[in-house]
């Protein structure tokens, strides 16, 4: 299977002030998943991305007590519709607000909002790898059925599937990429995918992701995409993430620090 029609962009631009830390980065995509099945069984599954990466983060230490710190992740994803004049360009962008409650001095902190993408495969998938072109391996950390969130909370894989975290490496300078994942199953049959981009968060003495896009704390939350085994290519479209005709949405998460 081939799958994934990705333009990414991370940008990272950082606020301080006496009273808060705060910073906004955010990444842009195209609709478009084009999936190809190969194989009878063992089935080969991959799926590629062209991002353009600009990888930042936001790291610190508060200055003093009361002090709040946070991180601003915006997607937006640009989606071909159809209209009385005919095609057309929408592109919807969706806001993640991430802050802290006040925090004691002294406290330290790392937030990136180029944090793992986590999938949810089958629990017989085998075999994932993922390379970022020129042929630079990625980290993958597999197979999980539960990844930790905020307040002691943790992401969990449905039942007959499982967890995969795909990390985005960052010793990699900025520029175009192209990015395969892959992974086999024992048979040609349909099967349903999940995946969740999160932000990475380390606060004080805690480590856990932050799902931002879909924002959700359980699994089933995020759309699922069916995948049917087909020798000819599969366009799936992503789901808006504004709704139906608007243009851009926030929400506000609080996170979590163990100083």
């Amino acid at each position: 299977m081939q799958a994934t029609v990705v333009r990414r962009r991370l940008v990272l631009l950082a606020l301080a002030s006496a009273a808060a830390a705060v910073s906004a980065g955010g990444c842009a995509f195209e609709s478009q998943i084009v999936a190809r099945v190969t194989g009878a069984g063992p089935v080969v599954v991959t799926e590629s991305v062209a991002p353009e990466v600009t990888p930042r983060r936001v790291a610190g230490v508060t200055r003093r007590n009361g002090q709040v710190v946070g991180i601003d992740c915006t997607t937006t994803i640009v989606y071909d519709v159809r209209e009385a004049t005919g095609l057309a360009v929408l592109a919807q962008s969706f806001l993640v607000r991430l802050r802290t409650r006040p925090l004691p001095a002294r406290t330290p902190y790392t937030f990136d909002c180029a944090g793992p993408l986590v999938l949810e495969l089958p629990a017989d998938a085998t075999d994932i790898a993922a390379t970022a072109t020129p042929a630079t391996p990625l980290h993958v950390l597999d197979p999980l059925t539960s990844v930790p969130l905020a307040f002691g909370r943790r992401l969990r894989a449905e039942p007959e599937t499982r967890l995969d975290l795909i990390q985005w490496r960052g010793d990699l300078p900025a520029g175009d990429y192209r990015v395969e994942l892959s992974f086999s199953l024992p048979d040609a049959r349909p099967f349903r995918e999940r995946a969740v981009g999160t932000a990475s968060i380390r606060c004080g003495r805690a480590r856990y992701l932050q799902p931002i896009l879909p924002a959700v704390t359980r699994i089933s939350q995020a759309p699922a995409f069916t995948i049917a085994p087909s020798t000819a290519e599969t366009t799936l479209v992503l789901p808006r993430i504004v709704g139906g005709i608007g243009t851009f949405r926030q929400v506000t998460r609080t996170l979590s620090c163990r100083p």
